[in-house]
């Protein structure tokens, strides 16, 4: 029989091994969340129970460790992000897999991560920034408290909504729902454990990052992207159009034997960019998965 949360907890910690993080955490947010929210209630209307009979009347209706993990697992199932890489063996030869990528929702999605990872990027970086800058010097005065909690509350915020970004871009499963914190904890108790927590801190260093490889995606993917349609585009631009290409501030056309070449480079070109924004898209969905995601 289970004599606290925190090991009901463990419990069910122990019989989600092996899953997903990410569901992890969001069941043993739910379960925190359900346990708590229903000793308040019993304990508000019962004034002659003990809180140890109250805990044992909410877990038997709540139901068992083993019970909770079964039933997340058999969820999971069907609640998987859209764009989640498939783990079937894909026994197409490896041409015909290069040419397919064009059909593939995965690269396209990571593409547009890639291309407004710019945005939130910056707006992350800004945030922290200006956070950390008002918040820290104001510490040494009494107001600094809630402000400062304030924005690691929002911190948080933004991680989980990046997390639904991540997931529904990049096909990377992530938290579904904020982590609980207690209302018992108070002000200060609340304060605290933004400040002790290490999901807190790494977030924080991830939308930091976020600036930089937000800048680095947008200029890599937008590139090849302008390259390659602009080959594509070429015969078209000169022949009938009679649009040169620029080089260096000069205005060039290309021999007529190399136009009809132009397209299928810009093509395969193109391919091959939808490939490395995939594999990108799925490197840095590991990355946000270390660094938002508790353990």
């Amino acid at each position: 029989m289970h004599k606290s949360i925190d090991e009901f907890l463990s419990a069910l910690k122990r019989e989600l091994e092996g899953c997903d993080k990410a569901l992890i955490q969001d069941a043993l947010s739910d379960a925190e969340e359900h346990i708590n929210t229903a000793l308040e209630n019993i304990l508000s209307k019962k004034q002659n129970i003990t809180e140890d009979e109250a805990f044992s009347f909410v877990i038997e209706n709540y139901g068992e460790p083993l019970e909770i993990a079964d039933e997340y697992k058999k969820i999971e199932e069907y609640l998987k992000p859209v764009l989640a890489p498939s783990k079937k063996t894909d026994k197409q030869p490896g041409w015909k897999k290069f040419f397919l990528i064009i059909s593939d929702p995965l690269a396209w999605g990571a593409s547009l991560y890639m291309l407004i990872s710019i945005i939130t990027g910056i707006i992350y970086g800004t945030w922290i920034i200006c956070g950390l800058s008002i918040s820290i010097p104001l510490l040494i005065f009494i107001i600094g408290i809630p402000i400062a909690g304030l924005f690691l509350l929002s911190v948080r915020g933004i991680a989980l909504l990046e997390g639904r970004l991540v997931e529904t871009l990049l096909g990377i499963r992530m938290p579904r729902k904020p982590m609980f914190m207690s209302k018992d904890k108070g002000g200060w108790g609340k304060f605290k454990a933004l400040v002790s927590s290490g999901i807190t801190w790494k977030a924080i260093i991830y939308m930091l990052l976020q600036m930089g490889l937000g800048i680095f995606y947008f200029t890599l993917i937008i590139t090849f992207f302008a390259v390659s349609l602009s080959l594509i585009a070429a015969p078209i631009l000169e022949l009938v159009f009679h649009l040169p290409m620029e080089i260096n501030g000069t205005d060039a056309y290309t021999h007529k034997w190399i136009l009809p070449l132009l397209p299928i480079v810009g093509a395969l070109l193109l391919i091959s960019t939808l490939h490395l924004a995939k594999l990108f898209g799925y490197l840095h969905g590991m990355f946000a998965k270390l660094m938002l995601v508790k353990k």
